[in-house]
């Protein structure tokens, strides 16, 4: 695995530029505000000392001295300390609001605007091998209406895959309720089309998280292969906490940013026209609205680029390593996820697996390490559960039960009902093999509910990877360009 390490300072470098200025003035504020009595009672001690030195007949403080001397420094402190707390504040708060209401959570769009490349990726890495093993089910059988009369696989495979995006167009573009959508166009997109409700760089980017952390199928999955509680908790806690808080610095300093650049360039151009698209969105610059305003093409440019880099750093690999601050964690839960839930990711069948993908796109040996140790598992055991089917349900293995194979397949997997142990158990039970052959059976006729889930885990995945690379493009597109994007 070609992981890039960086130097921790490197990281602190990072976290500096999220770093504004107002946010400066807060903590200084923050920092005489708390200490106002602190400074106030030492004064007082320095006042006592000075009167008593009067007193004595050194040079000191009158009463008067000693009484205003730490009432003043007080007040002082208490004011000086109050408005370098709330000015900052009011006017970040003030920046943010200019963000939201100037479009910044309308950056949804950009992503709703590559839906072609999106369902492109769907289908090369997730439906088409749902096609594919539909076809295969149901060869010879033409009510399936998988294979026509006198039509190849070619052509088949060819109209299928048009029929897939006329369906998922139809369906985005309807405004139905999901699980009857998904029953009328013959597709599950919640997922997909509840992560377009997020938006690029902007607090609402949230959906991948709610979705591994509260929808119920992904539960479901998550708690058939343990992969929740305490067990998740220490592979993935201090990930996700720190993932949060890049996040929520990162989203908002580029909101921040954003709401001061799109004041400036209305003030400049005079104009109420320019909002966060304009600086965030490729291609804005050349606009025709923006073309009648002179040198308002190479002022945006300029700022984007100059905002983008003071975020995100002055080169595209730092930029990489910044995004997956907030990215990251999400793709390698997800991954996690897949690996435990999905044999046909762990033994290659899909033309893809999880070793390769950590590969080409992890950033964590660890967990490149683990995911080559479950595989070798995964794939032994997954031999024996071919042989032992072999032995007593050959007919799982014919052609047009491919789909009932594939979920005993993942119940053998994800070990529903011990049915792993029964099977590679080399200490078996007279009754264990009677047992398998039982839960098998029930697995097989589970198959819809099984197959939900899986299409579910497919699903979440391939929308944490499509995520990270949105990102990048959009990145590279408005401050890196003429960069290669880095391997990891």
């Amino acid at each position: 695995m070609k992981t890039r390490r960086r130097r921790k300072l490197a990281v602190l470098g990072d976290l500096r530029r999220l770093i504004a200025p107002l946010d400066v003035l807060y903590t200084v504020g923050n920092l005489i505000y708390r200490r106002t009595l602190r400074y106030t009672l030492f004064t007082a001690g320095i006042a006592v000392l000075g009167r008593l030195a009067q007193e004595l007949g050194l040079p000191g403080f009158t009463v008067r001295q000693a009484l205003l001397l730490p009432l003043l420094i007080g007040m002082v402190s208490l004011t000086v300390g109050t408005m370098l707390k709330v000015v900052p504040s009011l006017i970040a708060s003030r920046l943010l609001t200019v963000a939201q209401a100037g479009d910044l959570n309308l950056m949804e769009d950009y992503r709703k605007s590559q839906t072609e490349e999106h369902l492109n990726a769907l289908w090369e890495r997730l439906f088409q091998h749902e096609c594919r093993l539909r076809m295969a089910a149901g060869a010879g059988r033409r009510s399936d209406g998988l294979r026509r009369k006198g039509e190849t696989e070619v052509e088949a495979y060819a109209r299928a895959k048009r029929s897939f995006f006329a369906r998922a167009q139809k369906a985005l573009a309807s405004h139905l309720p999901q699980i009857d959508q998904m029953h009328l166009v013959g597709l599950d997109l919640r997922y997909l089309e509840d992560w377009r409700d997020g938006a690029y760089l902007d607090r609402s980017d949230t959906k991948l998280n709610e979705q591994f952390d509260g929808n119920s199928t992904l539960t479901d999955a998550r708690r058939q292969v343990g992969l929740t509680g305490p067990a998740a908790a220490v592979l993935f806690g201090t990930r996700r906490f720190a993932q949060r808080l890049w996040f929520l610095f990162i989203t908002r300093t580029v909101a921040i940013q954003v709401g001061g650049g799109i004041q400036r360039l209305n003030r400049t151009y005079g104009t109420d026209l320019f909002n966060c698209q304009a600086i965030l969105w490729p291609g804005t610059e050349d606009a025709a609205w923006l073309g009648a305003h002179e040198g308002a093409r190479e002022e945006v440019l300029r700022r984007r680029r100059q905002m983008l880099r003071r975020i995100f750093g002055e080169d595209f690999e730092t930029a990489c390593h910044v995004l997956d601050h907030m990215l990251y964690c999400s793709f390698a839960r997800a991954t996690e996820l897949r690996m435990r839930f999905d044999p046909d990711y762990c033994d290659g069948s899909l033309g893809y697996d999880v070793v390769a993908d950590l590969r080409d796109e992890g950033r964590n040996r660890r967990d490149f390490q683990r995911a080559e140790a479950f595989v070798r598992t995964a794939r032994a055991d997954l031999a024996a559960l071919k042989r032992f089917l072999e032995a007593r349900r050959p007919e799982l293995l014919e052609v047009h039960r491919a789909e009932a194979l594939r979920a005993v397949r993942i119940a053998f997997h994800v070990d529903l009902d011990g049915l792993k142990r029964l099977v590679t158990s080399p200490h078996a039970a007279p009754g264990d093999a009677a047992k398998a052959v039982e839960r098998i059976g029930q697995a097989a006729g589970d198959t819809a509910r099984i197959v939900r889930r899986l299409i579910a885990v497919r699903m979440h995945h391939e929308l944490t990877r499509l995520s990270r690379q949105g990102y990048r493009d959009l990145l590279r597109k408005l401050a890196y360009s003429g960069r290669a994007e880095p391997r990891d």
